[in-house]
């Protein structure tokens, strides 16, 4: 009886052996966030009435066993998930690659067969070599056998050289095909999908049906990169704002010919609201601080674990168009027009995701003191809205490449300031007046004066509008007091100390503007500045 239980116990554990299915999801969506995506597939597969195992086999590695999402239609219900790794999957090469190892081999041949010549003749000089000697029994004399013993070693050993040197050569050359045929082979390893995860899926079909299959995931080894391109024809003109997304994954599935949608969120695991938790004080004695530290420090690990979380669900540019943007409640999302294909690889790709024209006031700025390029502004109003978020930008007026910039998105002030590069045909030159710069002696204090002038001509066929911005010190110490004596109509921050005057400088004309102050200390002070 036991025996027949046995029997029938591992024909029924064979019958559902037989009876699943395995099949592969086909990528058919997938919505990246700054960290992470979202990616959707699905395959067709026929379901018999009753219970039904599908295995889905050729899940990346790296995705978030909690996100799974199974799609089905009416009709069928699912019973189970359970997920697996498979670490027995066969890594079969792929057509290419076994094209490619197959060229190797037969290299690989060929410089075993150079090898063996090579070992052959260095064997042969060896012995030459070590067999070099003059015979007494010799019926020549051994002037006669030192002639023939030369004639012979240079006539052999050149052979041998000359062998050797042409089969090395033979070999270097083998040597630097097969290097590029590892680099290639090592190229098509990264875009081949070596993932080991599997689904395993338990479902009830009522009655026997052809299903379209839908699975959803969450992965984290992808993401993008904001990036900008800010371009300005000229000082007249708006300024155009080409955003664009430097998308990667590495999730070893290429997402061919997709629908793409590109999100501003960020998805993080810790996803509790902040606790404030009482703030205490005490008189201090360093006993008590000591464990008043090690009782808050206790205090915060046990409440590291529910302290932050919110979980949730150069460059070639290719030139597509404009995605259509969703302003939502907790981010933006670009929904790209066409579809897409995002290979697994170590580099990114660029997508463009939006292009903008903004008005802008156009402005020069100089700073002096630090040196005398002036640089052309762009000061953009109401930039709050424009969705950005920080990231690089890259620089062009008036066609030209100018340089790289940095957009920050937490940018307080009203106007948001790009900088458009350095502008050469104007020149600017700050000089110290030194028979306006004085020291003087009263009673227990000294005073000092410091004048300076700054130079400015426009050399440019237009009229420009100039911010001019230097400073006088601050003084954060009683017994020395810093006064303006001369800004002229300069706008003076005292609590910065800076100074920023605003001209309108007509074409091919000179500027000069200029600056004093006076710094008040007593005479046994020794005084420095610093910057902080």
């Amino acid at each position: 009886m036991k025996h027949y239980f046995l029997i029938l116990t591992l024909f029924f554990l064979s019958f559902i052996k037989a009876q699943e299915i395995k099949k592969e999801i086909i990528v058919k969506q997938a919505t990246v966030f700054l960290r992470g995506a979202k990616v959707y597939g699905n395959t067709n597969v026929n379901l018999q009435k009753g219970r039904n195992m599908i295995r889905i086999t050729n899940l990346p590695n790296d995705l978030d066993e909690n996100t799974y999402k199974i799609n089905l239609e009416k009709n069928t219900t699912l019973l189970s998930i359970t997920p697996q790794s498979n670490f027995l999957k066969n890594d079969e090469l792929s057509e290419g690659e076994k094209k490619l190892d197959d060229e190797r081999l037969k290299l690989q041949r060929q410089v075993n067969l150079l090898n063996i010549q090579i070992k052959n003749l260095n064997g042969e000089q060896s012995l030459i070599n070590d067999n070099l000697k003059l015979s007494s029994s010799d019926k020549f004399s051994p002037q006669e056998q030192l002639i023939k013993l030369t004639e012979f070693y240079r006539k052999r050993m050149l052979e041998i050289d000359n062998q050797l040197f042409s089969l090395n050569e033979q070999k270097t050359i083998l040597d630097q095909n097969i290097a590029k045929i590892n680099k290639q082979l090592s190229e098509e390893q990264t875009h081949k999908n070596k993932n080991k995860k599997e689904l395993l899926l338990e479902i009830l079909a009522e009655q026997e049906i052809s299903l379209n299959l839908g699975v959803s995931y969450i992965v984290n080894n992808a993401g993008w990169v904001p990036s900008y391109d800010l371009r300005a024809q000229s000082v007249k003109k708006p300024l155009e704002i080409v955003y664009k997304g430097k998308i990667y994954q590495k999730t070893g599935q290429d997402w061919n010919n997709i629908k793409l949608f590109v999100s501003t969120y960020r998805p993080s695991y810790n996803q509790n609201r902040p606790i404030l938790s009482p703030l205490y004080v005490a008189e201090y004695t360093s006993y008590e601080s000591k464990k008043m530290l090690e009782r808050s420090q206790m205090k915060v690990s046990a409440e590291m674990s529910n302290a932050y979380q919110l979980r949730g669900q150069d460059d070639d540019i290719r030139q597509i168009p404009v995605a259509t943007v969703s302003d939502n409640q907790m981010n933006v999302m670009y929904e790209l027009k066409y579809n897409q294909s995002i290979i697994s690889q170590e580099k990114e790709q660029y997508v463009i995701l939006d292009k903008k024209e903004v008005n802008a006031t156009y402005k020069y700025h100089t700073v002096p003191k630090l040196n005398n390029q002036v640089f052309l502004m762009a000061f953009v109003k109401n930039w709050q809205t424009l969705n950005l978020i920080s990231g690089d930008a890259h620089i062009y007026f008036e066609d030209n490449y100018i340089g790289k910039t940095n957009i920050s998105s937490n940018y307080i002030k009203d106007e948001f300031p790009i900088s458009l590069g350095t502008d050469e045909r104007i020149t600017v030159k700050r000089i110290k007046l030194e028979d306006k710069t004085a020291q003087k002696s009263l009673n227990s204090n000294k005073w000092e004066t410091e004048s300076y002038q700054i130079n400015i001509r426009n050399n440019t066929k237009e009229s420009i509008e100039l911010e001019i911005l230097d400073q006088v010190p601050i003084s954060e110490n009683s017994k020395i007091s810093v006064k303006t004596l001369e800004i002229g109509d300069g706008e003076w921050d005292e609590k910065t100390g800076s100074i920023l005057w605003s001209r309108k400088i007509n074409t091919g004309s000179t500027e000069k503007i200029n600056f004093s102050y006076e710094i008040k200390y007593p005479k046994d002070t020794r005084i420095q500045y610093y910057n902080r």
